[in-house]
Formats: C-alpha cells, structure tokens, sequence
C-alpha cells in the first residue's frame, strides 16, 4: 500500500508537470497563431512605400490601425524590421528609425518563413523602453512588404496570459490525472486486500495440512513404540533373564557353556538397551506430563553409558508452552544424538537459559569437529535436521565448529 501510494504521488507529479509544460506550450502556440494573423490580416495589408520611407502621415496611420486592432490584452509592444535590422515601424516612435544587428533568431525567421518565439528579458538595447515590464514573450513572424521586400514583424506579450492559459489547461486536467489515479490507487488496494485475504486462507491451510501431518506421525510413531515395547522389547527381557538363569545352571557342569550362556545375556541386554533408546528417539518421553529437564536427562543418558562425562545446567524449574519444549527437545536431542555417533568426544554439556523474551539451549562438545561448510557422506543430515526444525517454528539455530576444536550449537527461540 505504501509503495502504491509512493508511485502515486511520483505519477501525479509527473503529470503536473508535464501538464504545466503541455499548458506553456499550448499558450505559446496560441500566441504564434495571433502574431501570425494579425501580421497577415492587420499590418501586412496597411504598409506603403511611403510607410517604410518614414512618412508621418502613413505612420499615423498604422498607429491607429495597430493602437484599436492589436495593442489589447497582453500585447505590450509591436516593431517592424527591415533586413537591414532598421525599425521601420513601431508603436514606441523613438524607436522608428534605429538600426541594431538582428539576432541569430530573427535573422532564421526572417528567411525562412517559421514563426518563432522565445522568453526574453528584454536587457538589449533595443528593448530599453520594454524593461519595467518584465521578462516578455517575443514572437516573430516574416511578412512582405509592398514592394515584394521581406519584412519581420515582431511582437511582445506580457508573459502572465501565458501562465494564465496554462493555469487554465492545469485546472481543467489535473482534476481528471487525480481522480484516476485515486481510482487506481483504490483498485490496487482491492487487490492488495484480496490477495492478503487469499494468502492468509492459504497459510492458514498449509498450518491445518502441517499439524494434520504432525498429529499423523505422532500417531504413529506412538503405535510403533508400543507394538516394539509391549512385543519386542518384552520378549528379549525374558530371554535376558532365562539366558542369564541358564547360566547360573550351566555353570555348576560346564564353564565354557556356561561362559557363552553369560555372554548371550549380555548380548541380549545390550540389545535391550539400544531397543529401549531406539523407543524414545521414535516417541519421545511425554514432555507436558514429565517436564522438559527429566527428558534431557534421558537423552543425555545413552552418552553416560558410553563414558562420556556430561553436564545438564538448567534453572530448578523450566516452565515453557509445549511446543518451545518440543523444539528444545528434539534440536538438543538430535545435537545429542550427532556427538555420540560422531564426535568421539569425553565431555558433553547442555545448557538451558530461560529469559524473559527468549529460550537458549547450548549443547557443546571437545570432540573431533568438523567443518559445517564441507561436504561429507552423509550430507550433514543431523545438521539439516536441526536447521529445518527451527526454520519451521521461526526459531535461529548457529553452529560453531572446527576441525579438532569440537562444537557448540546454539538453538534461540523466540518467546
């Protein structure tokens, strides 16, 4: 809308001047067609020999022809030339007779028959008795004279009905340049209203479609985990226990079975337990029920097992909306995930700053790094992943790494 009414504005002012323009340009035109008629019809048919010879009587005359038809209105002076550049004819009688160069544009009117016209501010000699008036409009048109010799009839006008026929075209178009572009501008933004109106039906719909999809694969996920935890995950528990109880009974007849019974068992727990942590990257713990801090404990607990040493600093009591929790969650998760299988690393700690107008989680390590930039296999996935997640919910993840310096990836979520 903003830009609509910038390029409005920038549109009508165009217009206004090329209007005010178009308008001098008609009034200066309407002044060259005066001079012209009143050069053909008014004093070319009034000269005599006598006349250009100065004659007093013949020069009367043409005063009182030029003084009743032509000295009217904004007509401020009248001069004939001759080719000589003498005055043979002007109603100032101390100019009669003068002689001064003619002028680039007088001399090409003079020959070539065009009627021209120019704003002059009359500084010449020659205009010494038109200089109280102001700038003037001169317009110059070629005449004969009676005996067949070229002749310039030049007149002044006071430049003031020039801006008066142009105030006079601006009133009658500008109205007509405003009220259509109001009228355009109020279209565009009909348009602009019915496409936001579209866009927001649209995004609204693609929101339905995305938690219609969410809901879909929590559901899934959440039948998968119970078909593995009341089936699967069962039945290798009791083998766990049978394996390690035949054990106990081998061992009284044979070690070596005895020894392999126990290494079974081992093999099924260890299996158990990768079952198990399989179960929660597949459903993660209930966060609105548990919290968020007993699920990053849990996620935090297979590098544990592994050796590493870890570290959850967090606030005694996080209370975030749900789904800030579940981003938290599932980036520190998948961050989390990403050290144990990658970055050989022997400290791990995650971090989790609750402010008032944002929620930062820091997960770093003293792994081996990487460069986020290079290419590798498996295409970063965990990385675009976590860039994708945020990207989602409008929050900003940054991942700090170096080859041999481990990594630290930030996640700031907007509160």
């Amino acid at each position: 809308m903003v830009v609509g009414i910038i390029g409005m504005l920038a549109i009508g002012l165009a217009g206004y001047v090329a209007s005010r323009r178009a308008g001098e340009a008609e009034a200066m035109n309407d002044m060259r067609e005066r001079t012209k008629i009143v050069a053909n019809t008014v004093v070319e048919p009034n000269l005599s020999v006598a006349l250009l010879e100065g004659d007093p009587a013949a020069l009367d005359a043409l005063d009182a022809i030029v003084a009743e038809r032509v000295l009217f209105g904004s007509t401020v002076r009248v001069k004939l030339w001759d080719a000589r550049g003498r005055v043979v004819y002007s109603d100032e009688p101390r100019l009669i007779g003068e002689e001064y160069p003619l002028d680039e544009d007088k001399r090409a009117s003079l020959w070539s028959g065009a009627v021209v016209s120019e704003i002059s501010s009359v500084d010449g000699p020659e205009n010494r008795f038109e200089a109280g008036n102001g700038d003037l409009l001169e317009v110059y048109f070629p005449i004969d004279g009676p005996a067949g010799e070229p002749l310039l009839y030049e007149s002044y006008f006071d430049t003031s009905e020039v801006n008066d026929s142009s105030n006079r075209i601006l009133r009658a178009f500008v109205p007509i340049m405003l009220v259509s572009l109001v009228l355009m501008q109020a279209m565009h933004l009909l348009l602009a209203w019915a496409l936001d109106r579209q866009l927001s039906r649209a995004r609204v719909e693609r929101e339905r479609l995305l938690q219609r999809a969410i809901e879909a694969s929590d559901t899934e996920r959440r039948r998968i985990a119970a078909d593995l935890h009341d089936g699967v995950v069962q039945d290798l528990a009791g083998t766990s226990f049978a394996i390690a109880a035949a054990a106990e009974t081998a061992a009284a007849e044979s070690s070596v079975l005895a020894a392999d019974l126990r290494s079974a068992s081992v093999g099924t727990r260890r299996s158990l337990q990768s079952l198990r942590t399989l179960l929660v990257d597949i459903y993660p713990p209930n966060l609105e029920t548990n919290g968020l801090l007993p699920a990053l404990t849990d996620v935090l607990a297979p590098a544990n097992a592994l050796g590493i040493e870890t570290e959850l600093i967090a606030p005694d009591r996080v209370d975030l909306p749900l789904d800030i929790s579940a981003l938290v969650y599932r980036v520190v998760h998948e961050a989390v995930r990403n050290v144990i299988r990658h970055a050989d690393a022997t400290t791990l700690r995650v971090t989790i700053e609750v402010e008032p107008r944002r929620v930062v989680a820091v997960v770093a390590d003293d792994g081996r790094g990487f460069r986020p930039s290079d290419p590798s296999p498996g295409g970063h996935l965990g990385l675009r992943v976590m860039s994708d997640l945020t990207a989602d919910a409008g929050a900003h993840l940054r991942i700090v790494a170096e080859p041999g310096a481990g990594s630290t990836v930030t996640l700031e979520v907007p509160r």
